[in-house]
């Protein structure tokens, strides 16, 4: 994570866009489960939730909110890694299933065997969500994931039809082996996806910095259920809010 930089295209969004709130990128303490930096403001650290600020996740939620679904049922995800511990992946998904289901999780159950988990979450107005978690992909193996959610009319996902694998805008075959280019913001090119998406937190946090209270707050209680959902697994009971 080129920290430097990222902060450098940090100021020069505040810059471009007039934002008058000032902060800096800092790396995460080790052992966390959010995201791999944080926003120092003032001296106080702030929590980001960069997939907030993913414009996939921006546009199923319009879909939820415009209701072009009609009647949410449920929430279906998975998301693979290589490596990096299933926490983080909990994290994530989790907090994805309370923002695009738009309600508080009201149950969690965890099955689990090594770095792989099974979810069944209940949210407060009854809708189901299955979240499958995987940290054991091949070394190198790129992310994979997948968030479809189905309605009474109407079912949208995060990729397209069919599609198992994510799809890269530009493949380049050399001798050297294969080379995947994809660029998802015409303001910081040169950066790698996650760190983009951190930088777009930031300023969104430094634009409303009235956030920063409101991740902290989601933050903490992500924090206690992926805790819970671990406990879940070993006690064999659901954990209820």
């Amino acid at each position: 994570m080129k920290l430097k930089e990222m902060n450098e295209a940090l100021q020069g969004l505040r810059e471009k866009y007039a934002v008058q709130a000032d902060g800096v990128l800092v790396a995460c303490a080790a052992g966390s489960w959010g995201a791999a930096a944080e926003l120092e403001i003032n001296g106080k650290r702030c929590k980001l939730l960069p997939w907030r600020v993913e414009r996939r996740f921006i546009e199923l939620k319009k879909l939820v909110d415009g209701k072009t679904l009609e009647d949410v049922s449920t929430l279906r995800f998975a998301s693979m890694v290589s490596g990096g511990g299933v926490e983080k992946l909990l994290y994530r998904e989790l907090d994805l299933c309370a923002f695009l289901g738009e309600a508080q999780v009201r149950s969690i159950f965890a099955v689990m065997n090594g770095a792989t988990a099974n979810l069944v979450v209940k949210l407060a107005d009854g809708k189901s969500c299955s979240v499958e978690c995987s940290a054991a992909l091949p070394a190198g193996t790129l992310p994979m994931d997948r968030h479809e959610i189905i309605a009474r009319r109407g079912v949208a996902c995060d990729r397209t039809v069919d599609t198992q694998v994510p799809q890269a805008s530009i493949y380049e075959f050399t001798a050297t082996g294969e080379k995947r280019f994809t660029d998802t913001d015409t303001e910081l090119f040169g950066f790698e996806t996650d760190e983009i998406l951190l930088i777009r937190a930031a300023f969104a946090m430094l634009s409303n910095p009235s956030i920063a209270e409101e991740w902290n707050a989601v933050d903490a209680l992500l924090a206690r259920q992926v805790a819970d959902a671990l406990a879940t697994e070993k006690n064999g009971k659901p954990v209820i809010y």
